[in-house]
């Protein structure tokens, strides 16, 4: 018979589904911000693979996958900037605040600093952590209630989605073949996967081929890899100093998008520094920026100008990028522009037919093609139920300014909300810590005045137009 966990006497049940950093910086401000209110509730984080704390992009053990920025810039604690930092001197000493750490140790740090948030916030609330796959969700005005793998079901007055971005397809074409598909996001990708591979093939040339290509280096040091995207491009790699200038950018406006794409480029010819820093002082308003394009600008966006923001804003850490300028030069990586225009059987593995007319001969392929929000079995159940809606673009799902999910009727949830990846289309920049640690921060303080307190909400009931 299916087992019904109900709210626990007089304490709601906030329940998380997933366990990366998503949930984790949420779990951490909600706890933070409902202390000095002493409200009683309980904290339910869902991991199907138990990663509490680190998720899929900081459970490697791969001391070479480095973080993407900076320490100083990580902090779990939005008014201590120094919290990270502070933490790995304490832990080895050797941190400074340009200091890129690998990112495992990123994912101890969530981890311990969400286990000592939890032991602050007693006796008012308190934290659990499952190892379990949450299949379903049916919602009212009263509550959420979910239903695990198994049969077991949750009740709660809240449901946060923090998914974050669903791992890869497998690419169906090289299965077929035979050929081993290599999980990037698997948290030790090199070990198991790689060792005796000497032809490698990756579909992207972004950070996560990075991470792959050191992989490769480190498993098979005989191995070539092939990295082929459409346009060919690698991630910048971050200069010191690390800076955040003022912003260099006229954001007078609304402008169109012709109009800041000029002015982005004229502030750039201007700028006496490293031109990367005009493109970092533009991430505290990038979300304004993109919802002040009209649809057809955001999609002409992505189409056009998307991959070379993407390797400009998404940079490499100095010392992987050294790693790579090393492959590179030594001809063990080979980057193509031009995308693959097929897959065949070929000798002992699969030979591919690339856009730019060359063909390349791969014994194991990694899907490298970057977050896929959208397409987390969780959240494809709650668009088949109408309890949620995809984006205008299709990136991820619906959300209210505040993070409320939207449904199929457009009415803004009362009970369920978003963060991070999965709103994408409505934020675009969304995928990096300071970004979701400041949607953590007011979506905590949302479930504290709507949700434990029982506050109006405003908004809740309306319809938002499609």
């Amino acid at each position: 018979m299916p087992h019904e966990v109900p709210a626990d006497g007089h304490r709601p049940i906030i329940a998380c589904v997933g366990g990366g950093a998503s949930a984790t910086l949420t779990a951490i401000a909600l706890l933070r911000a409902t202390t000095w209110l002493r409200l009683p509730y309980r904290l339910v984080l869902f991991d199907e693979h138990g990663r509490h704390g680190r998720g899929t992009a900081y459970a490697t053990t791969e001391e070479h996958h480095l973080l993407a920025s900076p320490a100083t810039t990580m902090s779990a604690i939005p008014e201590q900037p120094a919290h990270f930092v502070e933490w790995a001197r304490s832990r080895n000493g050797d941190c400074r605040a340009a200091t890129f750490l690998p990112r495992g140790d990123y994912g101890d740090y969530l981890w311990e600093t969400l286990l000592a948030t939890a032991r602050w916030a007693e006796p008012h609330a308190s934290l659990e952590c499952r190892t379990a796959r949450v299949v379903s969700a049916t919602c009212d005005d009263r509550g959420v209630t979910l239903g695990l793998a198994g049969g077991e079901r949750v009740n709660a007055a809240a449901a946060i989605v923090a998914t974050g971005n669903a791992r890869p397809s497998p690419l169906t074409a090289a299965a077929e073949l035979g050929v081993p598909v290599i999980d990037p996001w698997a948290p030790e990708t090199a070990g198991k996967t790689l060792q005796g591979h000497r032809r490698v093939l990756t579909i992207g040339t972004g950070l996560t081929m990075v991470d792959v290509a050191l992989s490769v280096a480190s498993a098979a040091p005989q191995a070539r890899i092939d990295a082929v995207s459409r346009r060919g491009l690698l991630p910048h790699r971050h200069r010191p100093p690390v800076v955040m200038p003022p912003v260099a950018v006229d954001l007078s406006g609304p402008p169109a998008l012709r109009t800041l794409t000029r002015r982005v480029r004229a502030a750039i010819a201007a700028y006496p520094g490293d031109w990367r820093h005009v493109v970092d002082s533009l991430r505290p308003h990038t979300a304004q920026l993109w919802q002040g394009l009209t649809r057809e600008e955001q999609q002409i966006f992505l189409e056009r100008f998307a991959t070379y923001w993407e390797s400009a804003r998404h940079r490499m850490a100095p010392e992987a990028a050294e790693e790579v300028a090393a492959l590179r030069a030594s001809g063990r990586l080979r980057v193509h522009a031009g995308g693959i225009e097929g897959v065949e059987p070929g000798h002992e593995g699969v030979r591919a037919r690339l856009g730019n007319g060359r063909v390349v001969e791969a014994d194991a392929v990694a899907d490298c093609t970057g977050a896929h929000p959208g397409s987390s079995p969780f959240l494809r159940g709650l668009l088949a139920q109408g309890l949620a809606r995809p984006d205008h673009l299709g990136m991820g799902i619906d959300t209210c300014p505040h993070g409320a999910l939207i449904d199929a009727s457009g009415k803004v949830s009362r009970r369920l909300f978003g963060l991070g990846p999965v709103r994408r289309g409505r934020l675009y920049e969304t995928t990096a810590i300071p970004e979701i640690r400041e949607q953590a921060e007011h979506l905590a303080q949302r479930i504290a005045d709507t949700v434990l307190r029982e506050r109006p909400v405003s908004g809740g009931g309306v319809h938002v137009a499609g």
